[in-house]
C-alpha cells in the first residue's frame, strides 16, 4: 500500500515511516524539515521537501496517488501566548485544509490524523476518569483550539467527500533518542537528559499533575491497525493510566542509579489528572499498549545512552523499585 507522511521528518513520523517500510508498504514523506531532520527519515523512503502549506503538494499528491496519508504535523515553535495562536492556525488549520484538499483531487482513500489527548479535555474531576472520546472537549492551548478544528473540518470533508478517516487522539508520547532540544519535550526526556549530565533536573508546581503517557512502538503499531480499520471513528490512543510527575522522576532516577533530587519551583497551583480511557481502539482495532512505563523508561534510557554513545558514566536497569514504592505509585486505569 502507498502510504504519505505528512510530518514524516519528526519523532512519530520518522518511527512511522520506518515501520511502514519494514512491513512492505511504498511510503512518501511530505516535511519541511523546520523541526525534522532529514537523516531520521529512512532512505528507502522518497522525502519531498515541502510545507503542507505549499500549493505544490498538490501536484506531488496527483502524481504519487497515495492511498492513505497519515497527518502528523505539528507546530512546535515556542511564542508568548499571545503571539502562538496565528501560526499555529496557520500550520494545523490551513496547512490541514490543503492537504485535505490535495486528499480529494488525488483520490486519496483515507487520511489518518494525529490529534491530541492529554490537554485536550481542560480541568475533570477524579471519578470522571478515566475519559472516553465522548468527553466534551475543553481545550485551553492554542495548539488543541487547532487540533479540534481540525478534527471537525477532518468530519466536514467525510460528509461531502466521503473521504474515509481515523482520528486518533495521543497520550502523551515518548520512546525517542534525545538527540535535539525539542526531543526534551516530554518530561522523561527531559529527567534522563539532567540526569546524564548529572545535574538536577527541574519541577515547576508540586509535581503531582498526572498525565496519561505511551512509549513510541505501542503508538506505530495502533498505526498499523489503523490502515485497514478504525474507519471514521475517533480513538484514545493511551495507556489508560495516570502518573504524577514525580512518580516518573522516581523512576527514571532508579533506573540510572542517581540520588540527585529535584529542584521545585512555584508554578501552577492546579494538579490536574487526565488518564484516557482506550476501550474504543482495544474493541475496534485489537489493539491495546503493551509496554508498562517502567518498560518504557528503560528503554528510552537505552536508546538515548546507544544514540549518544554513552558507555560509562551511568548504569542503567530494569527500573527496581524499592520495596513498598509499587503501592505508592497510585494510577487511574481503564
Amino acid at each position: 500500500m502507498k502510504i504519505a507522511i505528512t510530518g514524516g521528518a519528526g519523532f512519530i513520523g520518522a518511527h512511522l515511516t520506518r515501520s511502514y517500510l519494514d512491513a512492505g508498504h511504498d511510503v512518501l514523506v511530505i516535511d519541511n524539515l523546520c523541526r525534522g531532520s532529514r537523516q531520521a527519515v529512512d532512505p528507502r523512503a522518497r522525502l519531498y521537501e515541502i510545507d503542507v502549506r505549499d500549493k505544490k503538494l498538490r501536484s506531488i499528491v496527483q502524481q504519487e496517488r497515495p492511498e492513505i496519508v497519515s497527518h502528523h504535523v505539528a507546530q512546535w515553535q515556542h511564542h508568548l501566548p499571545f503571539e502562538q495562536a496565528l501560526p499555529d492556525a496557520d500550520v494545523h488549520i490551513h496547512g490541514l485544509l490543503n492537504v485535505l484538499d490535495c486528499c480529494i483531487d488525488g483520490s486519496v482513500k483515507k487520511i489518518i490524523f494525529a490529534s491530541g489527548g492529554n490537554s485536550m479535555y481542560g480541568q475533570v474531576e477524579a471519578d470522571q476518569l478515566p475519559l472516553s472520546e465522548a468527553t466534551p472537549l475543553c481545550p485551553q492551548q492554542s495548539i488543541d483550539i487547532s487540533r479540534t478544528a481540525g478534527e471537525w473540518y477532518i468530519r466536514h470533508y467525510h460528509r461531502y467527500y466521503g473521504l474515509q478517516y481515523t482520528i486518533l487522539r495521543y497520550a502523551s508520547i515518548y520512546g525517542n533518542s534525545i538527540t535535539d532540544p525539542a526531543d526534551m519535550r516530554h518530561p522523561i526526556n527531559y529527567f534522563i537528559s539532567l540526569l546524564t549530565e548529572q545535574r538536577r533536573p527541574i519541577i515547576r508546581g508540586t509535581g503531582e499533575e498526572r498525565h496519561d503517557h505511551l512509549f513510541i512502538d505501542d503508538v506505530i503499531r495502533a498505526n498499523h491497525s489503523v490502515i485497514k480499520q478504525g474507519n471514521n471513528q475517533t480513538l484514545h490512543i493511551s495507556s489508560g493510566q495516570s502518573y504524577a510527575l514525580n512518580q516518573i522522576y522516581q523512576m527514571v532516577a532508579t533506573a540510572m542509579k542517581s540520588e540527585l533530587q529535584a529542584v521545585y519551583l512555584s508554578g501552577s497551583l492546579t494538579n490536574s489528572t487526565i488518564a484516557l480511557d482506550n476501550m474504543r481502539a482495544k474493541q475496534t482495532l485489537n489493539w491495546q499498549p503493551t509496554i508498562s512505563l517502567q518498560e518504557g523508561i528503560y528503554q528510552t534510557i537505552k536508546r538515548t545512552y546507544s544514540t549518544q554513545k554513552i558507555t560509562e558514566p551511568l548504569s542503567i536497569e530494569r527500573i527496581p523499585i524499592p520495596a513498598g514504592a509499587i503501592e505508592n505509585l497510585q494510577t487511574v486505569s481503564s
